[in-house]
């Protein structure tokens, strides 16, 4: 008779003792999958969380940067660039600079490409008193940005600088200034003399076009007059010269003041930065570093979740490894006692002239035909028993060689011993003994 059909005759035979080996592969096969399940099921639930949160946040932070260069892109200039020796609180109150720069320096700053420093352009202030008119007012002398073919603003590239992002274009008021002969007039000033576009006056002993009035801006530009730098150093006598450097800062500068510091001062020594916000600008780069601090939560959370999941698998193998064990004794104890209550029964097939080696395949095929329908018991009943989130799979697909490959070696080497003790039977010793 074929092997297979004795293995199944086998099976059917002696049922009971089939039944037990079967329950206790499935048991063991279900410990491994469903395990393996409901920690990959929790890590899903878990992994999806945390990028659902990340996903969240980036979309904040996208806004928030949005929010944070559209305000500085309307403030401007946002940095001022005080040269060495001048004093802050000065030229906060009195609107004077008597340290100035050459004009070469901007151009070094310009070639310099600090990726946290946009469009340089050199600016000459000072408070001076409108000998025709004896008021104070503030000429301001700014030059023209350079700019690149199609109209836009020559900035250096950013290159692949950390943190180096390009601000919001500047508006047509910041790139060009005045024609020259021409002047642009704060609020107050041609509100009270009542100036309006095309009037001409004088300013110490020069003639002047009015080219626009600025609407109040409540600061000291409202009473300003500003013209081209050229203008400016020619109507002030000093030629060549500027008193501080206007640039844009970009976002990242914001976030790494310190940064924007030490790059600047690498370059012009001595410097001292102002940086200019609106309330908008601040709140917004405020919510912004909370949530790049929260970015590092979300991180920091993430890597203690490994951790977990790692301390997890090693308990699970650990508890799985006992369940294994202890179903190999079962499965074990099963066989052996199959073997010893037909004793008789292998004497009189070793008597009849089978083989060792038949018996022990006879033998071990039984318990591997249990480990395989074990096998298929066992992953069913996990993955219709075990809770999984929604879109998971129910069974991983390396998960059934691996367990396949656990539940035939458990049952194969459990029944080995037993088998091996049957082919050795003496059938006369069989006999004595039944």
């Amino acid at each position: 008779m074929r092997l297979h059909r004795v293995v199944v005759r086998e099976l059917l035979h002696y049922r009971w003792n089939s039944l037990a080996g079967l329950l206790a592969v499935m048991l063991a096969v279900g410990a491994i999958a469903g395990t393996a399940l409901l920690l990959g099921a929790y890590e899903t639930d878990s992994a999806r969380a945390l990028d659902a949160e990340e996903q969240q946040l980036q979309r904040r932070l996208t806004d928030l940067r949005t929010d944070v260069e559209d305000s500085l892109g309307r403030l401007g200039f946002n940095l001022t660039l005080l040269p060495e020796g001048q004093d802050p609180a000065d030229w906060y109150v009195q609107d004077d600079a008597p340290p100035t720069w050459a004009e070469a320096d901007v151009q070094r700053l310009r070639e310099a490409e600090l990726p946290y420093v946009r469009n340089p352009v050199g600016q000459l202030r000072r408070r001076v008193t409108w000998p025709e008119r004896q008021w104070s007012v503030i000429v301001v002398g700014r030059a023209e940005l350079p700019m690149a073919e199609g109209g836009g603003v020559s900035a250096p590239p950013i290159g692949d600088v950390a943190g180096a992002d390009e601000p919001a274009p500047l508006a047509t008021r910041f790139v060009q200034p005045p024609a020259p002969g021409h002047v642009v007039l704060g609020h107050e000033i041609h509100r009270v003399l009542e100036y309006s576009e095309g009037d001409a006056f004088e300013l110490m002993g020069r003639t002047f076009r009015v080219q626009q009035c600025l609407p109040q801006e409540g600061s000291r530009d409202d009473i300003s007059v500003r013209m081209t730098l050229k203008d400016a150093q020619a109507l002030l006598e000093i030629p060549g010269r500027v008193s501080e450097i206007l640039a844009q800062g970009t976002r990242a500068a914001w976030e790494d003041p310190d940064g924007l510091r030490q790059q600047v001062r690498r370059v012009l020594p001595g410097t001292e930065v102002v940086q200019h916000t609106t309330e908008s600008a601040a709140a917004s780069l405020a919510a912004l570093h909370v949530n790049q601090t929260e970015r590092q939560r979300i991180e920091q959370e993430r890597a203690a979740q490994a951790d977990l999941n790692h301390y997890r698998r090693q308990l699970a193998g650990l508890v799985n490894l006992l369940v294994v064990l202890s179903c190999g004794l079962w499965i074990g104890w099963l066989a052996w006692n199959n073997v010893a209550e037909r004793r008789v029964e292998i004497g009189v097939w070793r008597a009849c002239g089978l083989r060792a080696q038949r018996l022990v395949a006879i033998f071990l095929g039984r318990w591997v035909c249990l480990g395989i329908l074990g096998t298929a018991a066992g992953l069913l009943a996990a993955a219709f028993l075990t809770p999984l989130p929604a879109g998971a799979a129910p069974v991983r697909p390396d998960l059934l060689p691996a367990v396949l490959g656990v539940a035939i070696l458990l049952s194969g080497l459990a029944a080995a011993t037993a088998a091996l003790a049957a082919a050795r039977e003496d059938p006369a010793a069989a006999f004595r003994s039944g």
